[in-house]
């Protein structure tokens, strides 16, 4: 049972049954001999936990009951977080910044009254430290460890910046921070027909909307029901209603139908990445992703230039996601780079080296690429298009990497590599998927299978390509392989028949059936036929907004 929801009944009903059962848990935490503070996040987790027991049932506790509690939060949470002999974890800006610091503040506002001393001093150490990491929203919203952390994240700062609403009446400026009034867009646009739009360690998958429903806070924030709509459109009734939705639920925002003039597409420039759907009431329409990226962060992979694709309730390109976080040095580099999940390889990218490839060996990323979105914007109405500058990423083998993804009049993706080097090096461009696949004779085409739906993947350049199917496998490489064998996941890759310094790459998806049109424009010439909504970003190399971003290089 949660003790959330459950405490949450007890304020809807008032029903003692919640109530008892709530009470119950909270003293059996209380009375535990510590919260596991070498690892705070759990920590945090649980005083969260505890202070929303202890303020939504308080009229219930007995004066003994309340001062146990007040005393576990004082000696087993505040007073370890300021331990300075064991609180390194406070110096991250990662996600762990809004579920450490954020659930202490949650604490300090539940029980603060009762030492008003030590909880001020809690403030006082939390509040700036969170401050730092929530620096990396700006300037767009967008959040640098993918969609999945996003919406972590994002849940835990939602509540938090809830509690200072209902306690205080203002959230301390949080929400006027660069990048927060526009969170509520990333994660709103950042989810697909079939899931998120997650790269790096992230899970794309998502069972309800338990940790999505912060939109429904952001939302009320910022009057965007559109937001909520949007967030809600993924999801049935039944996988909606969790817990969260006691809290984020807006009634207000949902009166008036949204989706229908709900803009398509999104960019971010602080993640590099923007997303393009055909339709946010079809969910047979087509969706992507696509992220230039900044690598070798919080969480991340050498995977820039990647992309997801969804049509018709399928998704036909996919990111792996994280291997265990128990593998050795899972976390550190070099070693980190050497797991399939987290090089190039295991990614929708380019490998690129100066020798020749095989499978399982494909060349790296540089770790410390920072990776542009260059242009973003429509041809016309039923088309989508993104660039990003991958140079950096390759700076060691080529002299230019571009690659552009567009939707062709909602009937075709296309995806563009432009690459050129000084001197001659091998090319595979990687796109993986758990479709049945069929190889053309010629090994220029494939059928991709998922369902009752097929999908026709063309390549239609450079002549001297060819489509192969390439082991994903890490275990067949190396002895006492521990890692995660990626039964089921398929990488459909193009390689090139000779080493080269110059070619473009150029790859069409359309459901089986569907004429493919060649599209055969260089990727500069995007930007000068947008039409609609045209976006263009900066090339920067070190974004401010990543000036304390944690980093594995």
């Amino acid at each position: 049972m949660n003790l959330g929801a459950t405490a949450g009944m007890y304020r809807l009903t008032k029903n003692t049954i919640y109530s008892d059962w709530v009470i119950d848990t909270v003293m059996k935490i209380s009375n535990l001999s510590n919260w596991d503070p070498s690892n705070f996040l759990n920590t945090a987790d649980i005083t969260m936990t505890v202070s929303l027991g202890y303020d939504w049932v308080y009229d219930e506790l007995t004066d003994a009951q309340r001062s146990a509690i007040e005393s576990a939060v004082f000696t087993k949470s505040f007073l370890p977080a300021l331990d300075s002999s064991i609180n390194s974890w406070a110096e991250h800006t990662n996600n762990w910044a809004q579920v450490t610091h954020g659930c202490l503040i949650i604490g300090t506002l539940a029980v603060g009254d009762t030492n008003s001393t030590l909880s001020n001093e809690v403030i006082a150490f939390s509040l700036p430290k969170l401050n730092v990491s929530l620096q990396q929203y700006a300037p767009d919203g967008g959040w640098i460890e993918g969609y999945s952390y996003g919406t972590y994240a994002g849940i835990f700062l939602a509540l938090m910046m809830g509690s200072l609403d209902s306690a205080l009446g203002n959230d301390l400026g949080i929400s006027n921070l660069p990048g927060m009034s526009n969170l509520g867009a990333w994660l709103t646009h950042g989810f697909g027909q079939t899931g998120g739009f997650s790269w790096g360690d992230g899970a794309w998958t998502f069972s309800n909307a338990n940790s999505l429903w912060s939109v429904g806070y952001w939302a009320t924030r910022f009057n965007k029901p559109e937001w909520l709509q949007g967030m809600l459109s993924r999801f049935t009734a039944s996988q909606a209603a969790t817990f969260q939705a006691f809290l984020f639920y807006n009634s207000s925002l949902n009166t008036t139908n949204t989706l229908p003039t709900m803009p398509r597409y999104d960019q971010f420039e602080n993640v590099a990445g923007l997303t393009y759907r055909s339709s946010w009431t079809d969910s047979k329409g087509w969706f992507f992703g696509l992220m230039g990226g900044f690598n070798g962060l919080s969480h991340g992979h050498l995977d820039a230039g990647s992309f997801v694709v969804d049509y018709k309730g399928y998704r036909w390109a996919e990111l792996l996601g994280s291997d265990s976080y128990s593998l050795a040095n899972y976390f550190v580099a070099p070693r980190r780079w050497a797991y399939y999940r987290c090089r190039t390889e295991g990614a929708n990218t380019l490998s690129i080296s100066n020798q020749t490839q095989v499978a399982l060996e494909f060349a790296n990323q540089i770790p410390s690429a920072n990776n542009s979105l260059l242009w973003a914007g429509s041809f016309d109405s039923f088309s989508r298009f993104g660039v990003v500058n991958l140079t950096e990423a390759y700076a060691n083998v080529t002299t230019s990497v571009l690659r552009g993804v567009v939707v062709l009049n909602n009937s075709q993706l296309l995806v563009r590599d432009e690459i050129s080097a000084s001197t001659a090096v091998d090319i595979a461009a990687s796109w993986h998927t758990v479709s049945t696949i069929s190889l053309g004779s010629d090994n220029r085409t494939a059928t991709l299978t998922q369902g009752d739906v097929t999908m026709d993947l063309s390549l239609l350049s450079p002549s001297n390509a060819y489509l192969e199917l390439v082991d994903t496998n890490p275990c067949d490489s190396y002895s006492g392989c521990s890692e995660l064998t990626n039964e089921g996941i398929y990488n459909i890759a193009v390689r090139l028949a000779e080493m080269t310094i110059e070619t473009t790459i150029q790859l069409s998806l359309t459901e089986s059936g569907i004429t493919v049109n060649d599209f055969d424009v260089p990727l500069a010439d995007w930007n000068s036929l947008c039409s609609v909504d045209c976006w263009k970003g900066s090339n920067v190399e070190d974004p401010y907004w990543l000036d304390d971003a944690e980093i594995y290089y």
